[in-house]
């Protein structure tokens, strides 16, 4: 109970991101913690008895954060062609800013099996799912509309994709962050040449 009057719940998970910013998902421990906010490693394992449950309380609302940059993005379009630009230029900024919060949520959590074998997955898939879902139904609403897009009836099949190009784009320039192997091309260029390829047979010849 001492360790629970010491630190709070909200404060760990706000250490914990910090860290992961500034030093990367790998050197979150409960002892880096503990030390960080001045606590016992008991004190963090009040809250979260394992790493694994500090996890999903990080990945989700870093979900929604990218959620709320995206579709924020998407907001106005009228065309597929500026929707699915501003909407891969937006991720690609997004998680640019904050390569070690990417390697959390897409990368460190497919190594981690116990961060999805809980019996509140369902409820933690659930809590995935209504972020990705905002993600995709954002683009897709645009895109239903658009003069431009070759399948309208398509239009949510082309919202993953898009997503799905722009985090692989993300995890070739988080690889490259992390050993250090700077990219032979700029960062914008290599997106005006991931948004070309996207759209590629995406759109109706006008």
């Amino acid at each position: 109970m001492a360790g629970r009057s010491r630190v709070t719940r909200e404060a760990i998970l706000a250490t914990a991101a910090r860290i992961i910013t500034q030093t990367g998902a790998a050197s979150l421990t409960f002892q880096t913690l503990g030390e960080t906010l001045g606590v016992t490693k008991q004190a963090i394992i009040y809250w979260f008895p394992s790493k694994s449950d500090l996890a999903r309380e990080l990945i989700v609302p870093a979900l929604e954060l990218e959620a709320d940059a995206v579709a924020s993005a998407v907001e106005g379009a009228t065309s597929a062609r500026d929707a699915i630009e501003l909407f891969l230029r937006a991720l690609v900024a997004f998680h640019s800013a904050d390569l070690g919060r990417f390697r959390m949520i897409y990368v460190a959590a497919q190594f981690d099996p116990e961060t999805w074998q809980v019996s509140e997955v369902p409820k933690f898939s659930d809590r995935i799912h209504v972020a990705t879902s905002r993600m995709y139904g954002a683009l897709e609403a645009v895109l239903q509309k658009a003069p431009d897009l070759a399948d309208p009836a398509g239009a949510r099949r082309a919202a993953v994709a898009t997503h799905m190009a722009g985090i692989g784009a993300l995890t070739m320039l988080s690889l490259a962050d992390v050993i250090d192997d700077p990219l032979a091309h700029p960062v914008d260029k290599l997106v005006d040449t991931l948004v070309a390829l996207t759209l590629g047979q995406l759109l109706r010849q006008l």
